[in-house]
């Protein structure tokens, strides 16, 4: 190929058609993430989503933040699709179809006021049929875009700062059943909580971002006041599951370095922050990837591990904006990364000051989880049973359970009154049963030995009664709830068997 084959340089525009598969990987906890990014990069400390119904289905969602506005060019600019302003050093925009990819997921119209200090109030529109076709917006009135404006100062405060608002929604519960509706709304509020607050946590932290979010029927929202989002911080463990951690371990490649802060958690916690969105902890092990404060991956190890059990407890903060670009790509929906090999084959060689490599850390967490189980379900001594238990069964118990050979627990059968099935005899270590309804367990002859299933259950349920020294206030009201539930419970057995 030399430069003389070249004849003629053309300009191929992009086609207005590829607006149709813009944010299909967007979800609507995602999304929203995305327009609150916009937020922050226009300086706003407050932000108020709304997610409003009619009859309890969504029909609208709203962002508004008390950012610094735009006036009427800026305006053309931000509804350009693929327009890359100046970003700044610390701006979370990236690739100029944020606020597009993110609105049309999930609506088919996208509305836009906007209000900067000294600039006349703005609004525009784009209908995703008509953007599809020739990238056209349409251009709002003075009197409408001062409407919204007043509309942001009861909400934030201040008229100036930008409202987006979604209409024509898609991907929302459409069926005729309320309670079904109602459930979709509370999940969707749900998962849309937990993300932005693990999202933005160490800003919410911080002080420096106030989030709230309203759910209500779209023609009282103007009188509801919205509940504030709360952060959720993948790290809030009181102390390390490993007393060595966390430890940073440093990656380098072509004088380039990057660092990882290594986390493991305490085994059987079972917090927020551990747990996200109600899901359990195990689901996050792995790479949590900030880019100025904001979280772009929530735990997952990205083909640099593999996902187990006995890694549950392993978090690795990747916290470094120079790593995105070369070490890592960053993808539009900013819902996770894609590792370069650059930064796999850096991983073999990373260590800590201490020579530490990445999978002894590794081997650290799984070590601390196995241990932790270990230490934890350790099974207190039981008393040993004897009389009335058959061979296998006390066999099975000692096998499970330590034994207390200090005493035995005997249980037998006599004749109790009707509609009583057990009875406690503390003294003589002995849980006698209702010989009156032997025949219902052991339909042959009985035997000493006889009704291993019911015994067991038994030996089980009442074991503690006879391992304290006396029968204190709780073992008397558990006596109590077992005579009464027992006894109910064998009339009932006889009476289904027509006995």
């Amino acid at each position: 190929m030399t430069a003389s084959d070249v004849v003629e340089t053309i300009r191929l525009e992009p086609d207005a058609g590829l607006v149709k598969s813009l944010g299909a990987n967007h979800i609507l906890e995602t999304a929203v993430a995305d327009l609150v990014d916009n937020c922050l990069d226009a300086g706003a400390t407050r932000v108020a989503i709304h997610l409003l119904t009619g009859r309890d289905r969504l029909v609208q969602v709203e962002v508004i933040d008390n950012g610094n506005g735009m006036d009427s060019t800026a305006a053309d600019l931000a509804m350009t699709l693929g327009h890359q302003r100046e970003y700044a050093v610390n701006d979370l925009g990236h690739f100029g179809i944020g606020m597009k990819a993110a609105s049309f997921g999930h609506a088919d119209v996208l509305t836009v006021w906007s209000s900067r200090y000294g600039a006349t109030p703005v609004g525009r529109r784009i209908r995703r049929t008509d953007f599809s076709k020739d990238f056209s917006c349409e251009v709002l009135s003075g009197h409408a875009a001062a409407d919204a404006e007043a509309h942001r100062r009861r909400v934030t405060g201040t008229g100036q700062g930008t409202s987006v608002v979604w209409t024509e929604l898609r991907g929302t519960y459409r069926g005729a059943n309320t309670e079904e509706a109602r459930t979709w709304m509370a999940n969707a509020e749900r998962s849309l909580r937990s993300h932005l607050g693990v999202t933005f946590h160490r800003l919410i932290a911080k002080n420096t971002l106030d989030i709230e979010i309203l759910v209500d029927e779209l023609e009282y929202a103007d009188e509801a006041i919205g509940t504030p989002v709360k952060a959720i911080d993948p790290f809030a463990y009181a102390r390390s599951g490993h007393p060595d951690y966390p430890r940073t371990i440093v990656a380098e490649s072509g004088g380039q370095r990057i660092a990882m802060h290594c986390h493991i958690w305490p085994p059987k916690v079972d917090i927020p922050g551990f747990r996200i969105n109600g899901k359990p902890g195990d689901r996050f092990q792995g790479f949590y990837i900030y880019r100025n404060d904001r979280l772009l991956q929530v735990g997952g190890w990205s083909a640099i591990a593999n996902f187990s059990l006995q890694r549950q407890l392993a978090r690795v903060v990747l916290d470094d904006e120079a790593a995105i670009g070369s070490f890592l790509t960053m993808n539009p929906e900013k819902a996770g990364l894609r590792f370069e090999p650059v930064f796999r084959d850096a991983l073999a060689h990373a260590a800590a000051d201490d020579g530490t490599t990445f999978d002894a850390y590794l081997k650290d967490a799984e070590a601390c989880y196995v241990e932790g189980n270990r230490r934890i379900s350790r099974r207190q001594p039981v008393i040993a049973p004897e009389k009335g238990f058959a061979p296998k069964l006390r066999k099975s118990i000692g096998a499970e359970l330590p034994l207390l050979r200090s005493d035995s627990l005997n249980l037998q059968w006599k004749k109790l009154p009707e509609g009583e099935f057990i009875d406690i005899d503390f003294g003589n270590s002995t849980l006698w049963l209702n010989a009156r309804y032997r025949y219902l367990f052991a339909p042959e002859r009985g035997s000493l030995n006889d009704a291993p299933l019911v015994k067991a259950l038994l030996f089980l349920l009442t074991h503690n009664v006879f391992e304290g020294a006396h029968l204190g206030p709780k073992d008397k009201d558990n006596i109590a709830l077992w005579r009464a539930v027992l006894g109910a419970a064998v009339e009932a057995e006889e009476e289904m068997r027509g006995e």
